[in-house]
């Protein structure tokens, strides 16, 4: 005899099949709000983050790809004219390196250290920002050159003095941004100071009396890619 239900009631199979659609949607609710909640923590500032998106805002750091090359050209770099670079960032804040480059009076060698105080993450493109400070020697043959102009005004620079080898420290304060792919841009202003001189050399003894090897001011800019481990 077949069941049959009062008037106004949905039969059983009407509220199992109910129930399921409810429970289903629930667990489309969560699985959503959970997926929302680790989209918006990769997107909050390093450092602030709370200990729950901690773990996701790591993964959005500058050492998710520790390893980087970078070429780096400017004014009085650490690498002279051009020149390339190697690092390591251990930790997000900190990056330690070591370049190599060229200018008009030789080859240029160098190691840094750059410490990022301020990290932040782009809360849209999972940028990586960081302003910091980055201490470097570097050493290498310098020549201070000075323009000659003849009565009609040709003629090119040429050398005061130089040097064999000078060792620099330098100073400078810098900007970069990573994407999450590892392409990174670097641009930093500072000084170069020098510690020490070998090897000097005078051409002109009135211009060396003029000019002396002094502080410098200095300009990077740097285009690198990062690698993970």
């Amino acid at each position: 005899m077949p069941r049959t239900c009062s008037k106004g009631f949905p039969s059983p199979r009407i509220l199992i099949a109910s129930a399921a659609i409810v429970a289903l949607l629930g667990l489309t609710g969560v699985a959503h709000a959970r997926h929302s909640t680790e989209y918006h923590s990769q997107y909050v500032l390093e450092g602030g983050a709370p200990g729950a998106a901690l773990q996701t805002t790591r993964e959005r750091s500058f050492a998710a790809r520790p390893f980087m090359l970078e070429l780096r050209t400017g004014v009085a770099t650490i690498v002279g004219l051009f020149g390339a670079t190697a690092s390591f960032d251990p930790w997000s804040r900190l990056c330690l390196g070591v370049g190599l480059g060229a200018n008009t009076s030789g080859m240029q060698v160098a190691a840094f250290a750059r410490l990022r105080p301020l990290v932040l993450v782009g809360r849209r493109w999972a940028r990586l920002h960081a302003v910091g400070l980055e201490l470097a020697y570097s050493s290498g043959p310098y020549s201070d050159y000075s323009p000659e102009l003849g009565a009609d005004h040709t003629g090119g620079p040429s050398t005061t003095y130089s040097y064999d080898r000078v060792h620099w420290l330098q100073p400078q304060i810098t900007y970069e941004t990573r994407s999450y792919r590892g392409f990174n841009l670097l641009a930093g202003v500072g000084v170069e100071i020098p510690l020490a001189t070998q090897g000097y050399h005078c051409l002109d003894e009135k211009l060396c009396a003029e000019n002396k090897l002094g502080v410098l001011p200095t300009f990077t800019v740097g285009l690198g890619w990062a690698l993970g481990l």
